[in-house]
């Protein structure tokens, strides 16, 4: 039989039972609970009023947007809308407040450092603070574009930003319905290389020369709204004074027939005989590639034998 002692968590002298100590909450109206809270963030809904824009902020715009109606608030360098979530803070809007139009970093760590804020407040995301050190750094590189004049209206963009540890690269598709079976990483040699299918086109970002990374990243897409994130993992803690350099191809957006092919090095698992012309072949991806590919597509493959190409 297990034996779960009272008030076993927080644990004693912990800084979650410390800081709960120093304030009170709130009692909340009906409908503003947690779960409803993630059911708005997973609504689709526009919470930051930017339309899925993620945006520079300058501390002179940070404190125009400080008012129980429109609340921007700074926490290690990325800026939030809060004001969606006033209702919902348990300590109530008040305490919220007391960071509103600020950096609120060394206010949150007093309170509350454990909370997974970047989870909890993901949707309300406004965008990085813009660097004094790096003000000549806007996260875009020169456009090379190669377009088709038909889908001028639709063309995507991107942008960047960072921080201490995170690198996150933000693709506006303006295409509804996107998933994650649609976006292709690849981190080579150097390069990364990111390829968005939107129907029948294909938009490409290609950079070389980049800081170093982890190979570690994540795929996030808003598929309501057609943003795409990909959340790369530092190496070293320091700034990035750019993504990187802009190589073939970069930031050119064309049909995907026009593309080309792009062939990655796997590892053959294994190879099974279904029929007399049917062989199931397991491949293993390289670490740093995202890859899914969706059900009825066609994947090429090639082997290197004696030289030669089959």
């Amino acid at each position: 039989m297990l034996n779960v002692p009272a008030q076993a968590f927080p644990a004693s002298g912990s800084q979650q039972r410390a800081a709960a100590g120093g304030r009170s909450k709130v009692p909340l109206k009906p409908g503003r609970s947690l779960m409803d809270w993630i059911r708005l963030t997973k609504s689709g809904k526009d919470l930051t009023g930017l339309k899925g824009r993620l945006i520079e902020v300058t501390e002179q715009e940070l404190a125009k947007h400080s008012k129980k109606d429109d609340c921007w608030i700074c926490i290690r360098g990325l800026v939030y809308n809060v004001t969606p979530y006033m209702e919902y803070h348990p300590g109530g809007d008040d305490e919220l407040m007391r960071a509103a139009g600020t950096d609120g970093t060394d206010l949150f760590d007093q309170v509350h450092r454990w909370v997974n804020y970047e989870s909890m407040l993901k949707e309300c995301l406004v965008g990085r603070m813009a660097l004094k050190p790096l003000a000549a750094t806007t996260g875009m590189l020169p456009k090379n574009k190669v377009l088709d004049t038909s889908s001028k209206d639709l063309t995507p963009s991107y942008d960047w930003f960072q921080t201490d540890y995170l690198v996150t690269v933000v693709i506006y598709t303006k295409q509804k319905g996107m998933n994650s079976e649609m976006v292709i990483v690849d981190y080579q040699d150097g390069r990364l290389r990111i390829d968005s299918i939107l129907r029948d086109y294909s938009y490409l970002l290609h950079i070389g020369k980049c800081f170093s990374f982890i190979f570690f990243f994540k795929v996030h897409v808003a598929e309501k709204v057609g943003k795409v994130e990909i959340v790369l993992k530092k190496k070293d803690n320091i700034p990035w004074s750019k993504l990187g350099q802009p190589l073939s191809s970069h930031n050119s957006f064309i049909k995907c027939t026009e593309r080309g092919l792009y062939y990655r090095k796997c590892k053959l698992i294994s190879k099974t005989e279904v029929t007399h012309d049917t062989k199931l072949f397991c491949l293993m991806l390289p670490q740093s590639t995202h890859l899914q590919v969706p059900v009825g597509h066609h994947i090429y493959l090639k082997q290197i034998i004696a030289g030669k190409n089959s």
